[in-house]
């Protein structure tokens, strides 16, 4: 599916997007969805196997003592074949979020919030163990009611391709089984 095609599930015609990593201009509440496409009405944009960042999954597993998969400590191995398993070949909608409050804070503390850290966003932090980060793109739009167009876009993304986006861990349907515990500290 595409960006635009989420975006018109909620009725939105008009929304903007930037480059992974630059600032979104938009102070108000809304949703937003990083994308591995630069072209909102593009399909099948996603690699067949993810790129993964093993410096950075490293990282994450040294920042978390307690950090599990299935009850032992994870490799950098097992945690790129664990997180593959979520990998969508046919998507390139990687994320899709909201904020009640600014779309441009929200989306900044995405970016800069370090993989294991709770705060201040560690939602969608699977994206951060990717190498080809600088190709994803975020795409956003101003929302009176984010918390239910966020709803809404999972939905329609889960119903349609079977599972929440790669980096979502949970969605309308409940929380993906991923077997990591402590991924977060």
């Amino acid at each position: 599916m595409t960006v635009k095609e989420l975006f018109d599930q909620i009725g939105v015609q008009s929304f903007q997007s930037v480059k992974w990593g630059c600032p979104v201009p938009c102070m108000g509440q809304g949703i937003y969805i990083v994308s591995g496409s630069a072209k909102a009405d593009e399909e099948n944009a996603s690699p067949v196997a993810p790129l993964f960042d093993d410096a950075m999954i490293q990282r994450w597993i040294d920042r978390l003592p307690l950090f599990t998969l299935d009850g032992v400590k994870p490799t950098v191995e097992s945690l790129k074949e664990r997180l593959s398993e979520f990998w969508h070949p046919k998507e390139n909608v990687l994320y899709i979020g909201m904020t009640t409050s600014s779309l441009q804070g929200r989306v900044n503390d995405y970016y800069y919030t370090p993989i294991g850290a709770k705060r201040p966003h560690s939602g969608g932090q699977w994206i951060k163990t990717l190498a080809n980060l600088e190709q994803m793109h975020v795409y956003y739009a101003p929302s009176s009611q984010p918390k239910a167009d966020e709803y809404a876009m999972l939905a329609y993304f889960f119903n349609k391709a079977g599972e929440l986006p790669f980096a979502n861990l949970e969605g309308p349907y409940g929380r993906k089984r991923h077997g990591m515990q402590k991924q977060r500290g």
